[in-house]
């Protein structure tokens, strides 16, 4: 059964990590926005700005995924978010994220959990190693009618990284533990590994299940971030 959730979850958290798969909404209409400077920033989201990722599991062939935010800003929930198309070689789909309080959180619909869930997967603010925060899931804080929940913490804040040939300095790696209560407390079901460099984005993802299972390797190939005109709140 155990196994059975990994896989579950390797779905759920992949489909997010790589800014997959969403329902798209209508956006709303706004006046002149101001106009922002995102090298500060761990998630750029200039309009224009693009990823492309090497993906790679255990058990299927690599693919390449290349996400770029469209400038659609839907409000879910009262929030503006940012939407990121991502293209895959057989399907693609839509995300959106989420940025206020220095924290950044990305959102996406999962058929497997009946929903959105979202992942807020690094807080500007929350720099020092060994920090931690705790946040749902989901809206309700359900999934697959149990309590869940994500737990991140700072493993390591202020590095250099090579990745493909190229240097990312001021990169913080952030560890998300998935975790669900069935009844005798909330146990780690998957844990996740998300490497962000300031300025550019999510370099690098990591998922391992509880029992060891690869849940998916992806690191950024190239980008081009835009420091356009857009809406921040």
């Amino acid at each position: 059964m155990l196994y059975i959730m990994n896989k579950k979850i390797l779905l759920l958290f992949v489909l997010v990590a790589a800014f997959l798969q969403g329902c798209k909404l209508d956006p709303p209409v706004y006046g002149p926005p101001p106009k922002e400077d995102w090298s500060a920033s761990f998630q750029p989201l200039g309009v224009g700005s693009y990823w492309k990722y090497l993906k790679t599991t255990a058990e299927q062939d690599p693919d390449t995924a290349e996400s770029r935010v469209t400038g659609d800003q839907p409000v879910i929930n009262g929030r503006t978010y940012h939407t990121v198309y991502t293209q895959l070689t057989k399907f693609g789909g839509e995300s959106y994220f989420y940025t206020a309080d220095s924290a950044v959180t990305v959102r996406d619909y999962s058929s497997i959990a009946g929903g959105y869930i979202q992942i807020k997967y690094v807080i500007d603010s929350i720099g020092t190693v060994g920090q931690t925060w705790t946040e749902k899931i989901t809206d309700d804080g359900m999934l697959n009618g149990y309590p869940a929940r994500v737990v991140g913490t700072v493993i390591e804040n202020n590095i250099t990284k090579v990745l493909n040939g190229i240097t990312y300095p001021r990169v913080r790696h952030t560890r998300m533990q998935l975790q669900q209560d069935k009844g005798s407390g909330f146990e780690t079901l998957a844990t996740y590994d998300y490497y962000i460099a300031m300025g550019v984005g999510v370099i690098e993802n990591i998922g391992v299940a509880a029992d060891g299972t690869d849940l998916g390797h992806s690191t950024l190939l190239s980008f081009v971030i835009k420091n356009n005109d857009i809406i921040i709140n």
